[in-house]
């Protein structure tokens, strides 16, 4: 049976879709990376894992095919082997096909594989969270058309239930415990001073509180001197709905929006930090890392955007010491 066309093109390569004209959308996320489900796609082996087909081969190039058959006991090539044309993609973001209705298919299949186009999009939520969309558009009008829709949208719910199953993140719940449990750890009130090179003194406070059973985290930072401190960001911490995954959403002073996912490298728990710059609106790609020591102080480290080779630089690292617990605080986070 053709559980799914997976056909797709570019604007210039295929029919417009009329204004009004009927699509079909169906999309979910995928806890796997963009680039892993798109891997996915270049080779038989990995097209049996994510759609679930028996059989399936693929020659993957712009104008290359990808063939598959759902039956166990049939081959490549036989009349229900079913075809797609590669017309364009873009690496672990898009794939563009055309389908080739299998010889023993459906008058109603065959009918839109005359016509139709399925666009598969890959949206990065975070390194293990990936939103996946597949649309087809080219349904004309008529019985044929309305069977095809009717059975395509059935078909594709089913194979993108198959990929989510197939791709899924085990460790996901796990890592999110981690991660909720290190928060739990920051619960409080903490302080850092240190020298400055020019023999001044650097100093911060970070007021850190939980909302719901520590399902939502509240953190307000402040940075001066020996004589005042300013309040320089505020940041949210929870899993977000979307990735299923432990987000942050900070804002700082100037205006400026930071999102990122929460991950563990080794022992350091590490943040991926993008923020939007306030004033040009630019996007900074940042880490942030936090090593916990054993005596209960944790060390933020805040590095910089990735050079060619992948090396960062070092902007701050400064040791936070426990001093209360996060309660009522002043314009300064006093208590």
């Amino acid at each position: 049976m053709l559980r799914i066309a997976v056909a797709s093109c570019l604007v210039l390569l295929a029919p417009l879709a009329r204004a009004g004209e009927r699509i079909l959308r169906n999309e979910g996320v995928i806890h796997a990376g963009a680039s892993e489900i798109f891997d996915c796609f270049r080779t038989g082996e990995g097209l049996k894992k994510l759609w679930g087909v028996a059989h399936a081969d693929v020659d993957f190039k712009v104008g290359g095919m990808i063939r598959t058959n759902y039956n166990p006991a049939g081959k490549i090539g036989d009349d229900a082997t079913i075809g797609n044309a590669i017309l364009a993609y873009e690496p672990d973001r898009m794939l563009a096909m055309r389908p080739i209705a299998p010889a023993g298919a459906q008058d109603f299949v065959k009918k839109l594989c005359e016509t139709g186009w399925t666009v598969i999009r890959l949206e990065p939520l975070t390194p293990t969270s990936t939103k996946l969309s597949v649309t087809m558009a080219g349904f004309g009008e008529g019985e044929l058309y309305d069977k095809a829709y009717t059975f395509f949208e059935q078909g594709n719910a089913w194979t993108l239930a198959k990929m989510q199953e197939a791709m899924n993140d085990k460790a996901r719940e796990a890592r999110n415990e981690r991660i909720a449990k290190a928060w739990k750890s920051m619960l409080g009130t903490w302080e850092f001073s240190q020298k400055t090179p020019d023999g001044g003194t650097f100093r911060g406070r970070s007021v850190i509180a939980s909302l719901f059973d520590g399902r939502v985290i509240f953190a307000s930072g402040f940075l001066g001197n020996d004589k005042a401190m300013g309040q320089h960001s505020h940041l949210t911490a929870g899993i977000d709905p979307e990735s299923g995954e432990w987000m942050v959403w900070n804002f700082d002073q100037d205006g400026s929006f930071t999102r990122g996912p929460v991950s563990f490298d080794g022992e350091k728990m590490v943040v991926a930090w993008t923020t939007a710059n306030a004033a040009d609106g630019k996007l900074i790609d940042c880490r942030v890392e936090y090593t916990f020591h054993e005596d209960g102080d944790y060390t933020v480290k805040v590095l910089t955007p990735a050079e060619k080779n992948g090396s960062r630089g070092t902007v701050a690292e400064v040791r936070y010491r426990k001093v209360g617990d996060a309660v009522g605080t002043g314009a300064d986070g006093t208590r």
